[in-house]
């Protein structure tokens, strides 16, 4: 596949009262913004949530004695009750069976001022955390988002697989349901179908935009990588950063690509080696090189400037050959290179992946001797947190918490204590807890039926934050997004 606190500040301006002033500036103790906090009840699933809304005027002072109205897609919102001045707060009862698992948008309105949060509702949450909530700004779309990471200190944020088409649907074709189609076929009407944006403000410079003919027509060929006829399906696909905004969604988008014409398999699986500094990082990826011998997705090493399109090679077909110039990345000499390496991690002084494709998908490390991307490595070796019977895959080191996560068969978000031991030891790894999972089959539109992508983000105010990618099954096709849930 590859929310406990929910900020979302929608400024608006009023018109003043009376007849003098500025009309379109709004007086102290008029209401000119709203920030929604969500909070996850406690007892059994599926969990209440509660809404405070927090009504502020111009100058930031609590706006007291509203009417404030509450509404609740997927939910029943019960009473409105302000808790303190200018807070109000309403219980918003999920109409999900115990087990199922689903989104609740609730809206709060107070004269023209209105604001948007929407809950993910799991059955299974770990006591540690909050409301999973779905990340807002310009982060999720109706396209897909997929393979998602958040910076250590939080504030830039990774979508490595972008795409206005779903992937899903494309890819697996009719054996996948609520699908129809032909695997990854051309002439498939769900890999020409076109659900997200591609253009500005939520997806500028997206590669492939100009193979995107209709609503309903995406031309799969790409003469500048040699691909002449419409074999198999190839819908765009980009990475794109963001960074956080003031009121905690995020914003002001760019573009990580190869440029290849949005080819469809593009890198993925991005992770930060470090906080970035000055929006300077340094990160890891998976991508599975056109050029050069065949071996599957290798994992490579590249420093790059957030905040603007950035290039991470180029790709042309000149005289009959596929010519990589230039490629900034570097490829990590893993022992042995072959079958498949996807989403890294680096953690206590190993390099972790998966084998996120068609083989047996385990997690493996392999130890590095001096600095990447120029190390050496150690023969890679499973980690002995993965078991025969289980798919683990998508690894996240958390080294100030002494944790490894990881997801399970796309059914949950898990973790095992790991504080530096031989990975390949069983004994050094503890027992896997579930911190946010699935429960019962999904059977229809509305139901979440994946999660995974975990990393982990410690803010400046002491916040702490995983990040996750959940996937919607929609009405005829399904929706990749990017949630988060806040630790109590």
């Amino acid at each position: 596949m590859r929310y406990r606190s929910l900020a979302l500040l929608v400024p608006f301006s009023l018109a003043a009262c009376g007849s003098e002033g500025d009309p379109s500036k709004p007086t102290a103790g008029t209401p000119a913004s709203i920030h929604l906090d969500l909070a996850r009840q406690d007892g059994p699933a599926p969990y209440p949530v509660e809404v405070t809304a927090r009504v502020t005027s111009s100058d930031g002072k609590p706006v007291p004695g509203l009417s404030v109205e509450f509404t609740a897609e997927g939910g029943t919102a019960g009473t409105v009750a302000e808790v303190s001045a200018g807070a109000y707060r309403v219980t918003v009862e999920p109409t999900l069976a115990a087990g199922d698992a689903g989104e609740v948008v609730v809206r709060a309105k107070v004269a023209d001022l209105s604001a948007e949060a929407t809950a993910v509702v799991l059955p299974v949450v770990g006591a540690a955390w909050g409301q999973p909530e779905r990340v807002p700004g310009l982060v999720n779309t109706t396209g897909t988002e997929d393979s998602a990471e958040v910076s250590p200190d939080g504030e830039w944020l990774i979508v490595s697989t972008y795409s206005p088409a779903d992937l899903l649907c494309c890819i697996a074709g009719k054996d996948l349901p609520g699908c129809t189609g032909e695997a990854a076929s051309p002439m498939s009407p769900t890999c020409n179908a076109t659900h997200g944006p591609y253009a500005a403000p939520e997806r500028p410079d997206m590669p492939g935009a100009g193979r995107i003919l209709s609503p309903t027509k995406i031309d799969h060929t790409i003469p500048q990588l040699g691909v002449a006829q419409e074999l198999f399906a190839l819908p765009p696909v980009a990475a794109y950063g963001f960074r956080r905004q003031p009121d905690g969604s995020f914003a002001a988008p760019f573009v990580i690509a190869i440029d290849m014409n949005g080819y469809t398999y593009s890198p993925f699986g991005f992770t930060y080696l470090g906080a970035p500094k000055d929006g300077a990082a340094s990160v890891l990826f998976a991508f599975d090189p056109l050029h050069g011998a065949d071996t599957g997705p290798d994992l490579y090493q590249a420093d790059i400037q957030l905040g603007a399109p950035v290039s991470l090679g180029k790709y042309s077909f000149e005289n009959n050959f596929l010519i990589a110039d230039p490629f900034p990345p570097t490829q990590l000499p893993l022992v042995p290179l072959d079958p498949f390496h996807s989403n890294p991690a680096l953690g206590h002084g190993y390099v972790w992946f998966d084998t996120e494709g068609p083989v047996e998908k385990d997690i493996f490390v392999a130890k590095p001797s001096g600095a990447l991307p120029g190390a050496t490595f150690s023969e890679t070796v499973v980690a002995a947190i993965s078991k025969p019977d289980v798919e683990e895959f998508q690894p996240f080191v958390d080294e100030a918490a002494s944790k490894l996560y990881f997801s399970r068969d796309f059914r949950d978000i898990s973790t095992s204590a790991y504080s530096g031991g031989d990975p390949a030891l069983p004994a050094s790894f503890g027992d896997p807890v579930v911190e946010l999972g699935l429960d019962a089959l999904p059977d229809g539109p509305g139901d979440i039926v994946a999660v995974g992508e975990p990393s982990v983000a410690r803010t400046g105010s002491g916040e702490e934050w995983l990040y996750f990618v959940y996937y919607v099954r929609r009405e005829g096709h399904y929706d990749g997004s990017v949630g988060r849930v806040k630790k109590r």
